[in-house]
């Protein structure tokens, strides 16, 4: 209620607990009409749809079809028509891209403000400007990064994207209903969301963030990647392991020059402690035991949590309330604690 107090139209959300449904609320209109929304209903996912790319991929590279580290630049240049990729793309692989690693910019115009009309569109203008940074070297998050990722999907594969990803994670968990829509495509069970005219992001996020899907999929596929819980898992244990590792900076390069050690600095120091939060391969660390991922579009909210202590949940907002996706962490803590889940 807080969110539909300050303007948003509907938010639903859904609560497992060791693996197990044990709340699900839809509240709000599912339409300008004022249809009701309903539980099992679908939104925009946005950025959440990234989790879903990376599980696939990465069952792909458990089953052969793909390595993380072989360099794929060159392959995605020619699938998406560029002839001339700039300096450095043939240097890419899968992890590059799955870890916000690759040196591709963000490129937040070309993806939102219809400058091209589809993914590999968009692929061949970034593939064909200067990299920000060498392949492997940085963190720069970039929608375009998740978008070459789908195209890889189905070079491997050899069937379209959604098809891949139904026969991959979504049959397997028994989960139907989702699916990639269009910025102005809105069916039965699916929730409206506002849109300006002549915007087509949906067409061009694709992999990036072009799901629909109520939060009880969304939280099911959570739990997937929780080897505490019963039921069935999308990954192996040493790929999930691999997916929920935080991505760290390469070591400097030895042969640069180091910098200069202060007087009286001891010479023996015990190296940092991994870091607990960051980011792994298309999945957000939030700490220890603590993982998922947001979602914000026009219009549009979302989050998703694996909480240490085993709660796991899933939040969908049609509306621009609140202004920031992550205050959904609070606000369902808020709830958890009303509801007598903490």
């Amino acid at each position: 209620m807080t969110i539909l107090d300050d303007g948003s139209s509907a938010v639903s959300a859904t609560v497992l607990d060791d693996g197990e449904i044990v709340h699900e609320v839809a509240l709000g209109t599912r339409t300008s009409e004022g249809d009701p929304v309903e539980i099992g209903d679908r939104y925009r996912v946005a950025s959440i749809s990234k989790v879903i790319t990376a599980i696939t991929i990465l069952r792909l590279v458990d089953q052969g079809a793909n390595d993380l580290d072989t360099p794929v630049g060159d392959r995605l240049a020619a699938l998406v028509g560029q002839g001339a990729p700039s300096a450095g793309v043939s240097a890419i692989t899968p992890r590059h891209l799955l870890t916000h690693r690759s040196g591709i910019g963000q490129y937040e115009s070309l993806m939102f403000d219809r400058q091209v009309e589809s993914c590999p569109a968009a692929g061949a203008v970034a593939l064909g400007r200067g990299l920000d940074s060498v392949p492997g070297t940085s963190f720069r998050y970039s929608n375009v990064n998740f978008c070459l990722l789908g195209l890889l999907i189905e070079d491997a594969a050899g069937e379209p994207y959604a098809d891949v990803v139904t026969e991959q994670l979504l049959d397997p968990l028994g989960i139907d209903g989702m699916r990639l829509a269009g910025t102005f495509d809105v069916g039965d069970g699916d929730v409206e969301h506002a849109s300006r005219e002549s915007r087509n992001y949906m067409e061009v996020l694709d992999g990036a963030g072009s799901w629909i899907a109520s939060p009880t999929d969304v939280a099911t596929i959570i739990d997937s990647l929780d080897e505490s819980t019963p039921g069935r898992k999308s990954l192996s244990p040493a790929m999930n392991a691999e997916m929920r590792t935080v991505t760290l900076d390469p070591p400097p390069d030895p042969a640069l020059e180091p910098e200069p050690v202060p007087e009286g600095t001891p010479t023996t120091l015990e190296p940092p402690p991994p870091p607990t939060a960051g980011y792994g391969m298309g999945l957000m660390i939030f700490g220890p035991e603590s993982f998922g991922h947001t979602g914000t579009l026009e219009s549009t909210h979302a989050m998703t949590v694996r909480q240490p202590d085993g709660i796991t949940w899933a939040i969908t907002v049609s509306g621009d309330a609140p202004s920031s996706s992550r205050e959904l962490a609070t606000i369902m803590a808020d709830a958890l604690e009303d509801g007598g889940f903490t």
